[in-house]
C-alpha cells in the first residue's frame, strides 16, 4: 500500500476550519501522484441535482451546511479526491485526500464532506459485480456511506464509532439495512474513552463476518479522529492500534485500499496513517506508544452491545 496524494487537495480553502489544508501539509514532502477527476462518476452515488448544487455554490464560496465550507475550487478538488479514491481501489493504495467523504449522502453533503469518495470507488466496483467489505473506523458514524449502500447485499458496510456523537442519533446496532441490504450494515457504537482493546475486538468481530461475506475487495474509510489526542472526539486509541488493524486486515484479505476521512490532531495524524500502512504492508511498526485499555464499566457496556448485536445479526451471520 502506497500513499496517493496530489497538491490539488490543498486548494479546498477552509482557512481556520478544523478540516483544513494543514492536515495534509503535516505529512511534509509527499511525492505527488497523477490523479484524474471523477466528476463523471459522481452520479454513481449522488443525485444530479445535488452535484450541480455543489458546483454552483462552490463558485460563490458559501457554507453547504453549518459545518461544511465551500470555496471557489472546492467542487474541482472534491472531484479529484473521488478520483484518487478510484485510483486507490485499483492499485491497493491509500488515498490521502480532502475534503473527506463518508458523511456525504445521495443528495446531501454534511460533516465537512462534499462527495462520498469511498462510495464512488466502491459503487464503481459493485457495478462490475465485485463484492466489497467496507471497514469504517473513523470515530464518527459514516451515515452517508450507510445510506448509499443501505439496500444492497453487494456491499458489507461496518462502522465502529463513538456513541452519541455526530451525526447524532444515527449508527445504532438496530440499524442493519433494508430489503436485500438487511444484515449488511453493521454498527458498533463505543463509549467515550474506549481503548485499543475494544477497537481491536470490534475489528475482529467485523472481520469474522466479512470472511463469511467473502469480499473481492476491502475498502477502508480510514478516519483517525478516534486517536486519543484528537480534539473532536473522546475515544482513546493509540497509534499502535492502527498498525494492528492494518495487520489484521492484511492477514485475512489480499485486496485492500483505503481513503482518508477524519483526523484533526496534526502531530498524530501522520503517525496514525503511516502505522496503518505499515500494518497493511506487513512492515515493522513505525511509531510506538503505550497501548490503552478500557475501564471495566466500558468493557461491560461493550460486552452487552456485542451480545445484543449478535442476537440481531444471528439470522444473517454466524456470530
Amino acid at each position: 500500500m502506497k500513499i496517493i496524494y496530489n497538491k490539488i487537495f490543498l486548494e479546498h480553502d477552509t482557512e481556520s476550519h478544523p478540516e483544513n489544508r494543514k492536515r495534509l501539509e503535516a505529512f511534509k514532502n509527499l511525492r505527488q501522484t497523477k490523479v484524474e477527476s471523477a466528476e463523471k462518476y459522481l452520479k454513481l452515488v449522488h443525485k444530479k441535482e445535488y452535484i450541480e448544487k455543489v458546483k454552483k455554490m462552490s463558485g460563490k464560496e458559501r457554507f453547504l451546511d453549518i459545518d461544511t465550507v465551500l470555496s471557489e475550487k472546492s467542487f474541482k478538488v472534491a472531484c479529484y479526491a473521488a478520483g484518487a479514491a478510484i485510483l486507490a481501489s485499483k492499485s491497493g493504495g491509500f488515498a490521502l485526500v480532502r475534503p473527506p467523504g463518508h458523511h456525504a449522502g445521495i443528495e446531501k453533503g454534511q460533516g465537512f464532506c462534499l462527495f462520498n469518495n469511498i462510495a464512488v470507488a466502491v459503487q464503481k466496483l459493485a457495478k462490475k459485480n465485485k463484492r466489497i467489505f467496507i471497514l469504517d473506523f473513523d470515530g464518527h458514524f459514516g451515515n452517508g456511506t450507510a445510506e448509499i449502500f443501505y439496500d444492497t447485499d453487494k456491499v458489507l458496510y461496518t462502522s465502529l464509532h463513538q456513541e452519541d456523537e455526530y451525526p447524532y442519533g444515527l449508527g445504532k446496532i438496530e440499524d442493519i439495512g433494508r430489503g436485500k441490504g438487511r444484515g449488511y450494515k453493521i454498527n458498533i457504537p463505543l463509549l467515550a474513552e474506549s481503548g485499543d482493546d475494544l477497537f481491536l475486538s470490534s475489528v475482529e468481530y467485523f472481520i469474522s463476518i466479512a470472511k463469511q461475506f467473502k469480499p473481492d475487495v476491502v475498502g477502508v474509510s480510514a478516519g483517525f479522529d478516534s486517536c486519543h489526542s484528537d480534539p473532536l472526539l473522546r475515544l482513546n486509541f493509540s497509534v499502535n492500534s492502527y498498525y494492528q488493524v492494518g495487520k489484521l486486515l492484511s492477514q485475512n484479505f489480499s485486496n485492500i485500499f483505503a481513503v482518508l476521512e477524519g483526523g484533526y490532531n496534526l502531530d498524530y495524524l501522520p503517525k496514525c496513517v503511516y502505522n496503518f500502512i505499515a500494518g497493511v504492508n506487513k512492515e515493522k511498526i513505525r511509531f510506538k506508544e503505550k497501548t490503552t485499555e478500557s475501564s471495566l464499566l466500558t468493557k461491560k457496556n461493550y460486552d452487552n452491545t456485542l451480545k445484543n448485536l449478535s442476537k440481531i445479526l444471528s439470522p444473517f451471520w454466524k456470530v
